[in-house]
């Protein structure tokens, strides 16, 4: 018999496959995946190194600079001298990779917003406190 915390964790795992799923959807309408979106924009925020941008995420250097020897191919973004490290460059957003970051994000919002038309603001903020509170309990858990 499953407890709380399975039934819990298995309405976590869903959301977060929904959410992935969602994200896949609005970025592939830019002709981009979501690990691409979510390294564009990491990248808006700041000019940032491949190490940089992989902590970030949480994922490996290797996946980054994979995406980001793309993403340069493409012309969405650009390395440039990093006056800290001669061999890690400084990547930032091209125009390009701002016009496509700007697409993918107002077709997030306007999604975001369908959502928010069912789930007040109040909720979500709710729901986001809880969230953040769980997670600091797995992680004390797991410490």
């Amino acid at each position: 018999m499953a407890t709380g915390m399975e039934h819990l964790f298995a309405e976590l795992f869903e959301a977060a496959g929904a959410g992935r799923r969602l994200g896949e959807a609005i970025a592939a309408r830019a002709g981009q995946t979501q690990a691409r979106w979510q390294t564009l924009w990491t990248l808006g925020t700041a000019p940032l190194t491949v190490p940089q941008v992989a902590r970030r995420l949480g994922v490996s250097r290797q996946h980054i600079l994979r995406l980001t020897n793309e993403l340069t191919t493409e012309g969405l973004i650009e390395p440039r001298p990093n006056p800290d490290h001669k061999t890690s460059p400084l990547l930032r957003l091209t125009p390009a990779g701002e016009s496509t970051l700007a697409t993918i994000n107002e077709a997030a919002l306007r999604s975001n917003d369908a959502i928010l038309a069912e789930l007040t603001p109040e909720r979500v903020t709710e729901l986001r406190d809880l969230l953040r509170r769980f997670t600091e309990l797995v992680k004390e858990a797991d410490a």
